[in-house]
């Protein structure tokens, strides 16, 4: 595939709406895309149904023509999901498809404070979506891709970090900003988009120099949301402080215990569980149970005991 053309879901073209960009079609993997349909014409129920009909997953945008489409992604997104008259089925995966592109080019262009707004905003709909909708949320977390990129990987977490959330957050007390806690779910890595991905896909043990590389991507991700004016309380204190232990052997500082922002501890158990049961290069995902068990045993003085006990749970209810 030419680095001249993205990848776009079928999901994230809203019917009736008239694309500002133009759409292409890939016929066999390895030949060029071919143009599909010029920009500014309708995309229709007649032209989605047709393209299903040929099982098409996906079209393709120039890459010139990125800002456009981004620009009408994160429209879409949030039309799509205040439109009485869409099944929470599509909301869902309109929202998981818009927001996982976003933060794929983000991860490209991480002090993008165009992207990073885009970013905010897709992921303000989906807590708008799930914290309204029991079903929402239980369809967001059948979503959960198991193939792991950084940036699918930062869906996932703020999928299954707000529906933890949720659960958690009403016998806290106090009041809570939802839509930016999720902000700070999903830009929780963003310190990654600086570290080679040869360290992070790296089969095995880092070495010494490599984990210590590693171990700064909290400190990085603060510096970038600061740096383009999108750092806040919230969001730092999940950004930094989402590899901490309970037990006080995490990083970047060390802290432990009730040192920990509540909300970090949501979005550390999240975080393992995905690393755990997504595909990487060195090993196959584990089961859900498997995972739990082990996060259970193996790791049990890393995480909030309450906040696991509700995360199995939650899985739990899921399966009813």
């Amino acid at each position: 595939m030419s680095d001249s053309y993205f990848p776009i879901s079928l999901h994230s073209l809203r019917i009736a709406s008239i694309p500002p960009f133009d759409l292409f079609l890939v016929h066999k993997p390895a030949s060029p895309p071919v143009l599909y349909r010029n920009k500014d014409l309708e995309f229709t129920e007649e032209v989605l149904e047709k393209l299903r009909q040929n099982d098409v997953q996906n079209l393709y945008v120039p890459r010139h023509q990125r800002e456009d489409y981004f620009s009408y992604s994160s429209k879409m997104v949030s039309q799509t999901v205040k439109d009485p008259s869409v099944t929470v089925e599509r909301k869902t995966r309109v929202v998981y498809d818009t927001t996982s592109t976003i933060m794929e080019d983000l991860f490209v262009s991480p002090r993008s404070n165009v992207r990073i707004q885009q970013a905010k905003e897709t992921i303000n709909d989906a807590i708008e979506l799930m914290t309204n909708d029991e079903e929402a949320t239980r369809k967001m977390m059948f979503l959960t891709c198991h193939d792991y990129y950084t940036y699918t990987h930062s869906v996932n977490v703020t999928i299954f970090a707000t529906a933890l959330m949720q659960r958690v957050l009403p016998h806290i007390g106090g009041e809570h900003d939802y839509k930016v806690i999720g902000e700070g779910f999903l830009l929780h890595d963003i310190g990654k988009s600086a570290i080679p991905p040869a360290v992070i896909n790296k089969p095995g043990k880092l070495d010494e120099e490599e984990w210590r590389l590693m171990r700064r991507h909290p400190q990085i991700g603060q510096e970038i949301l600061n740096s383009t004016r999108h750092g806040d309380p919230i969001i730092d204190s999940i950004v930094l402080q989402h590899h901490e232990k309970m037990n006080g052997k995490g990083y970047p500082h060390g802290l432990k215990s009730e040192e920990i922002h509540p909300y970090a501890r949501i979005c550390a158990l999240a975080d393992v569980f995905d690393a755990i049961t997504t595909v990487r290069s060195y090993r196959d995902p584990l089961p859900t149970a498997e995972a739990l068990r082990i996060m259970r045993d193996e790791m049990e003085d890393h995480f909030d005991w309450d906040y696991f006990n509700e995360f199995v749970k939650l899985f739990g209810d899921l399966n009813e």
